[in-house]
């Protein structure tokens, strides 16, 4: 019988083997080897050790006391080995695997629920490990190895070496104000995003960040898509702000604004209960933010690429854009050269 393990322990493998048997043709016909080769096998790793591993026992074979000491440790190490096999299959399984997906806390709340009811209608068996955390950490976890796939809203597309990359789409970006704020304009401020300035009911135009100059910014932390966005917006506007308060939650963000703490820059739609979303104006740049998918360009295993497909076919339409060509050699790949929109 062979171990799953054959070629990753092959040699440890073939002295157990001989330990169980007793002889070494019969330990080479279980291995499914030729005698001679078992015993070439067995001479090499003898001498890898410095010391003889095998005694010969009238007609068979015994281990020596050097070769008990290996045997054993081998039969923990073969043990060990072949559990970490069972579950690498187990995980990388077309239709029962597991997928570990990272994305921000923003998009967690509707746009990733409605892409992973299509992926768990086609695929059910599929586990999904997800995580929620800021675009760079979770950037940085797929090159890490912690997670097999990252959707993540950042200013500019962009990847880092050994990454690949797929633009969704973008999406629109708001201040987030208190209900009754002088910069929503006039009006009935009764629900958020009605009667804002840049609404659908023709008030005045949006807010500038010239116009944010002396109100309190509540920011998300350092490391947040929405952080490196808002800060680089007011520095190109030439008015970079310190945050009055720093959170790693956007319902934090939200019910301080709605405290009358300050103002925050939102994906648009959040609708937080006490607050307007107001139309941002960022000078040369656009207020929004570009939503993106991210893998190992190593190649990922069948269930990641069945929930990459998913994304891909779903987001784009979610987002209220056209989805993407089927143009697979027009996803960024390795060190951040170019991107597909």
């Amino acid at each position: 019988m062979q171990h799953d393990s054959a070629g990753f322990l092959r040699p440890l493998e073939e002295l157990l083997a001989v330990a169980r048997t007793g002889h070494v043709t019969d330990a080479a016909a279980e291995l499914g080897v030729p005698q001679p080769t078992l015993s070439r096998s067995l001479a090499r790793l003898s001498a890898e050790v410095g010391a003889p591993l095998l005694l010969r026992r009238g007609r068979g074979i015994a281990l020596s006391r050097h070769g008990r000491l290996l045997a054993d440790a081998a039969e923990r190490a073969v043990a060990e080995v072949e559990e970490a096999l069972r579950a690498i299959r187990a995980e990388v399984d077309p239709e029962a695997g597991r997928v570990r997906l990272g994305f921000q806390h923003a998009l967690g709340a509707d746009l990733v629920p409605r892409a992973l009811r299509v992926f768990h209608d086609r695929h059910p068996r599929v586990t999904l490990q997800l995580a929620e955390g800021g675009a760079e950490h979770l950037v940085a976890d797929v090159a890490g190895g912690r997670l097999d796939l990252a959707l993540v809203a950042v200013l500019e597309p962009s990847t880092g070496a050994g990454l690949a990359s797929l633009v969704l789409g973008t999406q629109p970006l708001r201040v987030l104000l208190p209900r009754g704020h002088h910069l929503a304009g006039p009006g009935d401020h009764g629900a958020s995003g009605r009667g804002a300035r840049g609404a659908e009911d023709g008030r005045a135009g949006p807010v500038t960040v010239a116009d944010l100059a002396e109100e309190p910014f509540v920011a998300m932390a350092s490391g947040y898509g929405l952080r490196t966005i808002t800060d680089a917006m007011m520095r190109e506007a030439g008015a970079p702000r310190r945050p009055a308060y720093e959170c790693e939650d956007l319902a934090t963000a939200g019910g301080l604004v709605a405290a009358g703490l300050g103002f925050t820059v939102v994906p648009a739609g959040v609708d937080y209960p006490g607050t307007v979303e107001v139309a941002l104006d960022a000078g040369a740049r656009r207020a929004e933010r570009v939503v993106q998918l991210v893998w190992s360009s190593a190649g990922p295993p069948a269930p990641v690429t069945a929930l990459r497909d998913v994304l891909e076919e779903t987001l784009p339409g979610l987002l209220g854009a056209s989805p993407p060509r089927d143009d697979r050699a027009g996803r960024t790949a390795g060190h951040g050269a170019g991107h597909r929109t």
